[in-house]
């Protein structure tokens, strides 16, 4: 009996010894094929993915946010430490200056990458990606806009790309952006939600009355109230009436991660700061409100003004009839011109609307598209039926009301021994848009707006597809990748032509800018590890904030 005990000991000793070499063995093979953990080492992609960063609560609004860090161990400013003292930074929202000091410094988000496997599924575009840097062979993330066999075109912050044929396609020039098989790049639902980023929230409006605030909102007519310093608006009257944008809060790519020095404050207007800072226009954005009509149905519209252009939507609450529409502005005259002049790019249907319901509307323009939703439903346009079509180079001249030739001479350049004209971000048009109603008294409530990611031109260095002089060709087996913190990404549009590794230049891919499929790791896919909170005696999993990468 005991030495039968002896050996169903050694067998079982033996078995959990296999057991615990089989279970490494497949850890080892998950890790190296399927699936692996990355931690986010810079602001590149924030506020989709945060690098290491300091996050605060505005004490004024209640608006959770982060910024990158302000001091570093080192004047190149690469060594952020821990303890980040003497900070100063607007909410987003309300713009109202907050001081700060002895902030811990967060560390980056812990992601999961999905290793692409060949024959079962590639990259895509807008995925987010890990990959080796060609240069430093370090671990990179972007997000992936340029696809193999492609051209690809930055214009106005939007992503145009061509495929290429070898013989027929030029490679550089003017006329480049002139010619056929341009198309914009769009983006999913899905993906598109991901990366709108607040612009302003009346949810966020401070709870007390500061004079310092200046609400971005005004009503065109009497009997508005609460626009000034309240989060739900109220029209009282009966006329036909608008909420407009006023512009004390110019619609930009200027990014609150970015804030990480006293002389810069995002809310300064443009035309105030120094062509070195001065963000770019976007007119590319989401406007949404709720409606609660007092005594019968209101009709909403939203129109935004843009590239020498009006868009709108048309909701007929009474009907259930929406539509989307756009036409041609070039004067302040046309801007009155009859209702005819507008094209209807798509048309649907919805529940009509009842006395004192509230509905939610949300009205998109976006990557050369027009989206429409009502009560989170899309009931008309979008990235097929809501498109309209200009080339890079229509785009250009659309954008900053210049022709196509004035671009060229006015400072036009090369794009490679200097940055040329489409640097200069005063050269490009100011949205503006109003929300339109008839129909009687209403509320409105969680009134927003955020605007697309705008991958624009360096306000610093030449700029690898910003100018039709220097934009990429991809061979078959390259991609081109972007920060999603566009303005702050050292990424394909910047690396130098010297940058890449000597052995990568050898043995993989001798081009700079461009990411071979053999650097590719795989698509990122979860935060499964955000930073931790640093409110409270301890430090505390930010639970909440893990989520899906779209």
């Amino acid at each position: 009996m005991a030495a039968q005990a002896k050996n169903t000991n050694a067998v079982g000793i033996k078995e959990t010894i296999t057991s615990l070499i089989i279970a490494f063995m497949l850890a080892f093979l998950f890790r190296g094929f399927v699936i692996e953990g990355f931690q986010i080492p810079t602001g590149s992609m924030a506020p989709t993915l945060m690098g290491k960063h300091i996050r605060f609560v505005s004490p004024y609004s209640g608006y959770d946010w982060a910024v990158g860090p302000w001091t570093y161990a080192d004047r190149q400013r690469s060594r952020p430490v821990r303890q980040q003292d003497d900070i100063l930074v607007n909410d987003p929202i309300s713009g109202l200056a907050i001081n700060d000091t002895n902030r811990r410094l967060a560390s980056g988000d812990r992601v999961f990458v999905l290793k692409y496997l060949p024959f079962l599924h590639a990259p895509e575009r807008w995925d987010v990606v890990v990959f080796k840097n060609p240069g430093t062979h370090e671990n990179y993330i972007k997000r992936l806009v340029g696809m193999p066999g492609e051209q690809v075109a930055f214009v106005d912050g939007d992503v145009f790309y061509r495929t290429y044929i070898d013989g027929q396609t030029k490679r550089e020039g003017w006329d480049t952006w002139e010619g056929e098989g341009w198309d914009i790049a769009r983006k999913s639902e899905r993906t598109q939600r991901t990366m709108f980023q607040d612009v302003f929230d009346s949810r966020y409006v401070p709870a007390l009355v500061d004079p310092s605030f200046r609400s971005p909102f005004s009503g065109t007519t009497k009997n508005w109230e609460g626009v000034l310093s309240e989060t739900s608006y109220r029209y009282t009257g009966s006329n036909d009436t608008a909420l407009a944008w006023n512009m004390n809060r110019e619609i930009t790519d200027a990014n609150a991660y970015n804030q990480t020095y006293k002389n810069y404050n995002p809310f300064t207007k443009s035309d105030d700061v120094s062509q070195r800072v001065r963000p770019f226009p976007v007119s590319d954005v989401a406007l949404k409100l709720n409606i609660e009509s007092v005594d019968g149905p209101v009709n909403v519209s939203p129109v935004l003004s843009a590239r020498g252009m009006e868009f709108r939507g048309v909701i007929d609450s009474t009907t259930g009839q929406a539509s989307v529409e756009m036409r041609s502005v070039l004067s302040e005259e046309d801007a009155e011109q009859a209702e005819s002049s507008w094209t209807q790019l798509d048309a649907g249907t919805f529940g009509a609307f009842k006395a004192k319901e509230v509905h939610s509307i949300e009205f998109w323009h976006v990557d050369q598209a027009l989206w429409l939703f009502v009560d989170g439903e899309l009931v008309c346009g979008g990235s097929e039926k809501g498109a309209y079509t200009l080339t890079p180079a229509q785009r250009a001249i659309a954008a900053t009301g210049m022709s196509w030739e004035a671009l060229q001479t006015s400072g036009g350049g090369d794009g490679v021994k200097n940055k040329g004209v489409f640097s200069r971000t005063e050269i490009y048009r100011k949205p503006t848009f109003r929300w339109a109603f008839s129909g009687g008294a209403f509320t409105l409530h969680n009134v927003s707006v955020r605007r697309d990611i705008a991958y624009q031109v360096s306000l610093y260095s030449p700029t690898r597809g910003g100018h039709p002089g220097f934009f990429p060709t991809m061979t078959n087996d390259e991609y081109f990748m972007c920060g999603d913190n566009s303005s702050n990404s050292l990424d394909s549009r910047l690396w130098a032509p010297d940058s890449i590794n000597k052995w990568v230049k050898q043995e993989i891919d001798d081009r700079p800018g461009m990411v071979h499929r053999d650097l590719v790791v795989g698509k990122a896919f979860l935060v499964y590890f955000p930073a931790l909170l640093d409110e409270g005696p301890i430090l505390t999993p930010d639970v909440g904030r893990t989520r899906w990468i779209w």
